[in-house]
């Protein structure tokens, strides 16, 4: 298990999104691997975060953990690298909705900010890593709250269900 890198052309029924092909890397989300995402951060453009939608409710805290990582991560927040949360599956009986999705997520990013920051006050600062802290201080954890735009979208990668994927990314690109 590593990353993936490939060019790919955008494209929606046969019509081109954008005029180059776009670099895409994928990182897998293993827990010994997560850590590979920061390698790619200084010359990411935007970031698509797979949220498998019909399991998300047991893996909450798996996901928060690595958005945690991702939010607070140096480059992520210098160049405000927006960020597509697609919540995959969509099609499934078992699937949440994104409205769902993000505030089970809002949740437990709040949770883990508190115990984030209270274990680094009781650390010596003086031999640790600087941690971003996510939102807004005294208010509860929200995606709106960081400077790097967030959006939902949901999505069924195996129907290929991905329109709004594609556009999302041919929007960014278009920023560029």
């Amino acid at each position: 298990m590593k990353e993936n890198e490939g060019y790919i052309n955008l494209e929606d029924n046969g019509e081109p999104l954008t005029k180059v092909p776009i670099h895409f890397v994928d990182v897998p989300g293993h827990e010994k691997l997560r850590f590979k995402f920061s390698d790619f951060t200084p010359i990411t453009c935007g970031i698509i975060f797979l949220v498998d939608s019909s399991t998300c409710a047991k893996n909450v805290r798996s996901i928060a953990e690595y958005l945690y990582d991702i939010f607070s991560n140096k480059d992520v927040i210098k160049h405000n690298i927006p960020t597509l949360i697609a919540c995959n599956k969509n099609d499934m009986i078992t699937a949440l909705p994104p409205e769902r999705i993000q505030t089970m997520l809002e949740n437990e990013i709040n949770q883990l900010r508190n115990t984030r920051t209270s274990a680094l006050d009781h650390q010596d600062s003086s031999g640790t890593d600087y941690v971003e802290f996510l939102g807004y201080e005294n208010e509860r954890f929200k995606f709106e709250h960081l400077e790097n735009e967030v959006n939902f979208e949901k999505c069924s990668v195996d129907k290929n269900e991905i329109t709004e994927i594609k556009s999302w990314v041919a929007e960014i690109y278009g920023r560029l």
